[in-house]
């Protein structure tokens, strides 16, 4: 059973009622595809077999916490994430049907299938927004890392940093500049 019914997914992001059967197949192998990466498989695993912990349901379906600089944000979780995620991957798939004889597209004489590019852009549009709100969850994982013990992943843990010999170091002119979300509260 995926993390996101398909009742939840229609009341974030709206999919065909005549795809709903394959719907359980595409959200799961979403989730591991997307998920295993963003969380690690150790926290995702936890969040399958245990999603009714208090923190686990703050993570699936959001909260709020207080940012380095004394903020409160919000973020909307990870069912709403995986919602548009799902909606991305439904967009490339929703206009193949497998049969005996291959793959193939219905076209009927009412309606006009649209370019793949235009699937293509409405894809990324979707994964944008699911990633936007990715990073939100990140930090609230940063802020909240002692509750999730198992996201390694956090960036209050101080990285490694190799020592490189040999290389002479030269001013550079060019100034630097960062965007918001390069941003790292110390």
């Amino acid at each position: 059973m995926p993390l996101l019914t398909y009742e939840q997914q229609i009341a974030i992001k709206k999919i065909s009622a005549n795809n709903q059967t394959i719907y359980d197949q595409l959200a799961t192998e979403v989730e591991e595809k997307e998920l295993q990466d963003l969380l690690g498989a150790a926290l995702l695993q936890d969040l399958q077999t245990n999603p009714t912990t208090v923190p686990n349901v703050k993570l699936l379906d959001g909260s709020t916490f207080t940012d380095c600089n004394g903020n409160t944000i919000k973020q909307k979780g990870i069912r709403w994430m995986l919602a548009y995620m799902n909606y991305s991957e439904y967009l490339g798939t929703s206009f193949a049907a497998d049969t005996f004889s291959g793959f193939t597209q219905k076209v009927r004489q009412d309606s006009t299938q649209i370019s793949e590019g235009s699937i293509k852009r409405l894809q990324l549009s979707n994964r944008e927004l699911a990633l936007t709100q990715w990073y939100l969850i990140r930090d609230f994982l940063n802020e909240n890392s002692s509750d999730y013990p198992l996201w390694i992943i956090s960036e209050s843990k101080k990285p490694y940093t190799p020592k490189i010999t040999g290389i002479r170091k030269t001013l550079s002119r060019t100034p630097i500049y960062t965007t918001r979300r390069d941003y790292r509260c110390q």
